[in-house]
């Protein structure tokens, strides 16, 4: 476990009947937690989530299934997004929050909430990319299948991750998300990147219609707030652009 709190003391962790490594990483952010983690494991692979989220019981067994088989060497796991309460934020998250198989087929890349990688990809590629506080996942997985690595989504390698239960709380992920600029080789592409996420995206709300088993009431009420998403991560992007330190919390 790495503790990227400087001012957390972890509690004592033995009454568990397994040992667990306490790691500290004072300097901020996930992706430079995670790489000190990578600098204390041994194994033929590593296996990543968050503190916040519960790995279903069989989600190790799957992991070494998975990795005595030669076909990949990433493998993005599924997600499922659960609460105890009951509201259209909740439900919003639980449809659109953790996409990891269409993330895999069309970005070549698994969140880190559940990430399975084998250990001979951080020989070869290094670790992430640590001034990063939001995409590194996408990013490492990206340069890792540049290298000739191969990943895949495995249905049966399960996490519980809890769901975003207000407006706030959707609102700050997409505050995160719009920290990160289009790429561009000038500022002038990139200013025009930057005013095309203003646009309302016909293809974001086709996928919201075309969802089976979501009443009417449902949809309308996600294609508002995808859109009022969609124009909190633009202008979170236009001001970052402007000199604006991108946000993360």
């Amino acid at each position: 476990m790495v503790n990227n709190e400087p001012n957390f003391s972890p509690a004592p962790l033995s009454h568990f009947d397994f040992r667990i490594k306490v790691l500290n990483q004072t300097k901020p952010g996930s992706y430079a937690a995670r790489n000190k983690g990578l600098e204390a494991v041994q194994g033929k692979a590593v296996m990543f989530t968050d503190s916040d989220c519960e790995p279903d019981h069989y989600w190790i067994k799957r992991a070494i299934e998975l990795i005595q088989k030669d076909e990949f060497e990433l493998f993005a796991g599924r997600i499922d997004v659960v609460s105890k309460i009951e509201n259209i934020w909740v439900r919003y998250d639980q449809a659109f929050a953790f996409p990891n198989e269409s993330y895999v087929h069309e970005e070549n890349f698994g969140v880190t909430a559940n990430l399975l990688v084998k250990a001979k990809v951080f020989d070869q590629v290094g670790g992430f990319k640590d001034s990063m506080f939001t995409g590194g996942d996408s990013e490492f997985c990206n340069r890792a299948v540049k290298a000739g690595f191969r990943i895949s989504y495995d249905q049966s390698l399960i996490v519980k991750h809890p769901a975003r239960e207000s407006w706030n709380s959707l609102r700050t992920k997409a505050i995160r998300f719009g920290g990160r600029l289009p790429q561009g080789k000038s500022r002038l592409i990139i200013w025009l990147k930057l005013l095309g996420k203003f646009r309302i995206r016909f293809s974001d709300h086709s996928k919201i219609w075309g969802l089976s088993g979501v009443s009417l009431i449902d949809k309308t009420a996600f294609s508002h707030i995808k859109q009022r998403l969609r124009w909190v991560e633009a202008w979170e992007s236009m001001q970052v652009f402007f000199g604006k330190s991108a946000g993360r919390k």
